[in-house]
This record gives C-alpha cells, structure tokens and sequence, in this order.
C-alpha cells in the first residue's frame, strides 16, 4: 500500500462555533470579524459574504447578516477536541491552521479493520472511506462541527481533494489519478503558489495547472528558486512532503489583560489573587485533562509601562492539582506586586510537564487520594455542564466583577494553550 494523507477542514469553522453557542443562530447568515469577515457561514456565503470581505459591505450585500466579534477561547477547545478525535485513528496528525489538519494514515487501515466480509472492493480502499465516514461521524457526535475530508497519496491532492469535499463530504483520489485531478485546478488553488507567483505566472498565459505541465522544469527553478521545483513536484502530484505530527505539550498558559483606568479594581490586590486564582483553575484543569503533572509554575505581571516582571517556582513534586499550584502562585504574586505601576495583565504558566507515575504512599497522614478525587468529580461536573458551572477558591471574588457564561468568565483577553 502507498501513501495515503488526510486533509481535514472544518467547515465555516469560527461561525459554526457562533452557532453552536447560540442555536437561534443556526440556518441564518453569520459572520465573524471585527473590520473584515474571518468567517462565514455557508448561509452568508450565498448572500454574496466572503471572508477577507470588509463587513460593511458584507452587511451591504446581506443585511441579514449576523456579526459577532467570536470566541477564541471557545474556537481553541474545539480545535483541540477535533485533533483529539483525529488521533484515535493515527499518531501522526499535524494541526495545520485554526482549522485544517492532515493526518497520515499510511497503513491505518490495515491495523483498524483488519476483516472485511465479503465484496470485491480491495481492502484499503474499503476501510479508507469507512475510517474516514466515522471520522465525520465522531466529529459531529462530540463535536457539533461539519468536517470536509480530502484523500490522496500527497499533501497537496489530499488538500486539493477537500475542496472538493465542501461542505461536510469526501473525496477520495485513487492511485494513478493524480494528474487527472489536476489538470483543471487554477494555479491559484495550488498550496504554495502564492498571489505573486500566480501573477507572475498568468502575465506569461499559465492559469491551470494543465498549463502549467508545459512550463520546463529548469525556468521556474531559475524563476523561483527551491520553491520552483516545488511547484513542479506539486502539480504532477509527486511532492513528498511528510505530515509532521504536531509537538506534544510543552507548557500551558493561561493569560487576560486589563484596561487599567476604566478597570478600577483590576489594580486591587485581592482582585489580582482571585484572577491569577481562575487563571490557574482553567490551566490545572487543561493539565488534568491532558493527564499531565507540572513542575514548575510561572507567574507573570506586565505593567503598563511595558516592564514584565516573572517570578517562577519549581516544586518538590510535579503535580496537577490546583490548590498546590495556586499556594505557590500566590507567593510569586505577592512578590511581583512591589512596584507601583498599573498592571495590564496578569498571566500564569505552567511548565517542565511529565505524564504520571506512580508515586509512593504515604503510611501516616494524607497522601492526597482525597484531593485527587474532589478535582477529578470537579472536572467531570464541569464536563459535562460547562466550565462556568463550579468556581474554585480565591477566583470566587471574581463573581459579581466580572461577567460569566457557562464556560466560565468572559475575560477582556482570549487566553489559550501555548
């Protein structure tokens, strides 16, 4: 069996998510942008809306429209749970962009359905599209999210396949039909023909790939340099390219900012704790979640004279409970709360991440089976009726101060994995 790459791509990805959030919003036009559209949904796409689109005109062309500025934070989550559901099904998986990934399934089939009862339909080509059809299905179980899925033995085919695919289908490119498929795509649509090189390339008549074919090898190396035998390779379907899975954790952060003068009690020192407090909740709960232990916690302050001051502390044993981790915050905040400049954001970092091991018991006292227990039903709650549902410790002088929905705090600034 040859290569074979997978090419996912989340439909209408940013207002799909204003969507789920909000079913009222679900079969009418929305966009999501703050001077341009970011994204679209597919009902605003046939009201003329496109991204990259200035939404006045956007609203010109469809005053329908809905625009809500989005939810990174949100949109991360579910990025987060697609790469997830991906992995099932391979260890290689490489998160591309906010919304596309490729996974190499090189063999996967093989080891996923190694039995097939009856037809005549060669083995991998069966369970290539039944992988792929409980792809989509799992994503819109546990997700809510239409995904396109593009099959081919390159990156490039598998990514050319997918927009085909839109919305919500598949599609496959056998062995041998590469240069069919092909033929007829702008170079445009080619990944890495830029805007300047399809420029460059049209003044001289080559607009589809076909035509491109006629172009000798040797000129667009001269042309474009490395990047030109790219091109080549690519529009014969022959790049080889590996997918390269995405780095596991190295550390999480959680970070929000201030507009000091208008946020009188940003600047307060309890307020500060209760912030760092939740701050640290969501990061603790994401390392739960990720079934690691930090060792080291960061706490960070820059000011708004642009000075960021880190206090750092490594503990005596890695750990992923939020209350150990915040009895450590707590000092390194207090010892960054000396200078007396506003502060403009308030971060926390936690870092040197090892999986679990099993650890010795302790014969007298608490060994922290109870401590374990209380987060693990903490993150189940929470699961299952959003983060928003429960507030821990010091972050509980947050509520009546800052606005809340069901995942949590609505903070001024996204914070996300890094």
């Amino acid at each position: 069996m040859g290569r074979c790459i997978l090419h996912v791509d989340i439909d209408a990805f940013l207002a799909s998510v204003e969507q789920l959030r909000d079913p009222a919003l679900l079969g009418r036009p929305v966009a999501v942008g703050t001077g341009v559209v970011a994204s679209r949904s597919y009902e605003a796409k046939a009201c003329g809306v496109t991204t990259a689109m200035p939404l006045h005109e956007a609203l010109r062309r469809c005053p329908e429209l809905v625009v809500r500025p989005g939810d990174a934070r949100l949109a991360e989550r579910y990025r987060q749970r697609v790469a997830e559901i991906l992995r099932r099904f391979t260890p290689v998986v490489e998160v591309c962009s906010l919304d596309d990934f490729y996974a190499d399934l090189t063999g996967v089939p093989l080891r996923g359905e190694p039995v097939l009862a009856g037809g005549s339909a060669a083995l991998e080509e069966r369970s290539l599209m039944a992988l792929c059809r409980t792809v989509r299905a799992q994503v819109r179980a546990e997700t809510g999210l239409s995904v396109a899925q593009g099959l081919g033995a390159t990156r490039t085919v598998a990514r050319l396949a997918t927009t085909k695919a839109k919305p919500g289908g598949i599609w496959e490119v056998l062995p041998g039909q590469e240069l069919e498929f092909l033929a007829g795509f702008a170079i445009d649509a080619v990944p890495g023909i830029g805007p300047k090189t399809a420029a460059w390339l049209q003044q001289v008549g080559v607009t589809t790939v076909r035509e491109l074919w006629a172009v000798d090898r040797e000129l667009l190396v001269r042309s474009f340099g490395g990047r030109g035998d790219e091109i080549w390779h690519r529009c014969r379907g022959l790049d080889a390219a590996p997918v390269q899975a995405t780095p596991t954790l190295h550390s999480i952060s959680r970070e929000t900012s201030f507009e000091p003068r208008a946020e009188v009690d940003s600047q307060q020192a309890p307020f500060l704790r209760s912030m760092l407090a939740y701050l640290l909740d969501r990061a603790t709960s994401e390392l739960r979640r990720q079934q690691l232990f930090a060792r080291t916690v960061q706490v960070r302050l820059r000011h708004v004279d642009g000075v960021l001051g880190e206090r750092s502390r490594t503990l005596a044993e890695p750990t992923d409970r939020t209350d150990r981790c915040m009895a450590v915050a707590a000092e390194l905040l207090d010892e960054l709360l000396l200078r007396r400049v506003l502060v403009r954001l308030c971060g926390i970092s936690l870092t040197s991440l090892v999986p679990p091991r099993a650890q010795q018991g302790q014969l007298f006292g608490d060994d922290g089976q109870a401590a374990r227990k209380l987060f693990a039903a903490v993150d189940a709650v929470r699961a299952r009726h959003g983060f928003g549902a429960l507030v821990l410790g010091d972050a509980a002088g947050l509520l009546g101060r800052v606005p809340t929905g069901k995942h949590g705090f609505v903070l001024r600034t996204p914070s996300l994995t890094k």
